[in-house]
């Protein structure tokens, strides 16, 4: 009797020892399955930033060049342009009049094409800061006068970092872009909120506005989709809030510090 009894707790024993040993063996795995994965969208994770990191500086580096070819070639046509009327003038004085508003035109022109390249170039936008660059881009609307622009320069630190205030900037640009060839407004408005160590950016428009899903769905929004897609790139949140006949507001909000 005493050996059955001792053979059932053997055999008991022997029976919890193994499936001691198949949780170990499967909690172990587990443990080996799950760091894998985390290892795996790390690595992922890594790539895509690399992915993104690496397509920003290509597209801005493309902008730069952009910049300066305006800049150097563009603008030289245009000095050429300039000193080639201004001696019609004195060659053909009873001509003088007649040629004043396409000297005005011309000095119009070359203070745009000036703005613009200004606004495209990176490393002049990272010598003068996010503000002075908005100041740079508003007289450029102001010279255009296809709307009102509403802007209250601002003082103190943007806390952002530089490729931040560089992303900002082109999300900006990309908005008022927008504004111009779409929405038909007559009045656009910036405000930059950087009290708290934090930083806020809101651009209004009391143009047609549009339906947000619809517009996402369709194919034409390439500039819209641009402005979501720079907002992640420069860890931004942005918040848009608009309907069809009621303008468009958009919420560009600091979410943490990119280096």
């Amino acid at each position: 009797m005493n050996d059955i009894v001792l053979a059932i707790v053997w055999v008991t024993l022997l029976v919890l020892f193994l499936i001691a040993g198949i949780l170990i063996v499967f909690f172990v795995s587990a443990r080996q399955r799950l760091r894998q994965q985390i290892e795996l969208t790390e690595t992922k994770l890594a790539f895509e930033r690399e992915l993104r990191q690496v397509e920003t500086e290509v597209s801005e580096h493309i902008m730069s060049q952009f910049a300066q070819e305006l800049h150097d070639n563009i603008g030289q046509l245009l000095t050429a342009m300039h000193i080639q009327l201004e001696n019609q003038k004195l060659d053909h004085p009873h001509l003088s009049e007649g040629l004043k508003p396409i000297g005005i035109y011309l000095e119009e022109v070359t203070q745009q094409l000036r703005l613009l390249s200004r606004t495209f170039n990176n490393d002049y936008l990272n010598h003068i800061g996010l503000f002075a660059a908005i100041q740079t881009e508003v007289e450029r609307l102001r010279v255009l006068r296809r709307f009102e622009v509403s802007w209250e320069p601002v003082v103190g630190p943007t806390n952002l970092g530089k490729n931040q205030e560089l992303m900002t900037f082109r999300i900006l640009q990309e908005i008022i872009q927008n504004a111009l060839r779409h929405a038909s407004a007559k009045k656009l408005s910036i405000r930059v909120d950087n009290k708290n160590n934090g930083f806020e950016m809101l651009v209004a428009d009391d143009g047609k506005g549009f339906s947000l899903d619809e517009t996402l769905q369709s194919q034409k929004a390439s500039g819209l989709r641009n402005i979501l897609k720079r907002s992640r790139l420069a860890a931004m949140e942005c918040i848009i809030e608009t309907s069809p006949g009621k303008g468009s507001l958009f919420i560009i909000k600091k979410m943490a510090t990119l280096d």
